[in-house]
């Protein structure tokens, strides 16, 4: 395969990967399935459900987003003719990290997204922005029933983004040590 080929290969699966992470996500934290990009997003999804091997459809978008990773690293290294370098077990496992670390990328864009949104816009007509919106307050609700609000000033985002961020040096450092 041409080296565009698979760059454009890649840039499909890593699309795909991204709709099954977000997916992933809408299931997870439960949200509003009538919101129109939630409805888009499962719909495309029932023809692939009724496939699934497993009772749960949570597992099985994981596995079809692991499954897009490792595709799209299999493609990568065969493309630059790397694939021996690398165990197949080894590009499982990081395709694991990559899908945690794309899932919490989403949510700390969303954390950011909202807090920004509360400020400029506090009322949310758009739908993306009640996504949004609706994703940061599931993750931060846990956040603020321990730590209240002072004068106001909400502090559960600065706690989310700094466990996000440990997470995501932890996940980079195992990365580190098998790669």
């Amino acid at each position: 395969m041409s080296p565009n080929m698979a760059e454009l290969a890649n840039l499909i699966i890593s699309m795909f990967c991204y709709s099954f992470v977000l997916l992933f996500i809408f299931n997870l934290l439960k949200v509003n399935y009538f919101n129109p990009i939630v409805k888009a997003f499962v719909t495309a999804y029932k023809p692939i459900s009724k496939l699934s091997i497993f009772p749960n459809q949570l597992y099985m978008i994981g596995l079809i987003a692991v499954g897009l990773k490792f595709a799209g690293f299999q493609i990568a290294l065969a493309s630059q003719s790397l694939s021996s370098e690398y165990e197949n077990s080894v590009l499982l496992i990081i395709a694991i990290i990559q899908i945690l670390r794309i899932g919490i990328d989403i949510i700390f864009y969303s954390v950011i997204g909202s807090v920004i949104l509360s400020w400029v816009s506090p009322e949310k007509t758009n739908p993306a922005l009640e996504l949004i919106d609706e994703i940061s307050n599931k993750v931060l609700s846990p956040v603020r029933n321990f730590i209240p609000s002072a004068g106001g000033i909400d502090f559960s985002p600065i706690l989310i983004f700094i466990a996000i961020s440990m997470i995501s040096n932890f996940l980079q450092d195992i990365i580190r040590s098998i790669a």
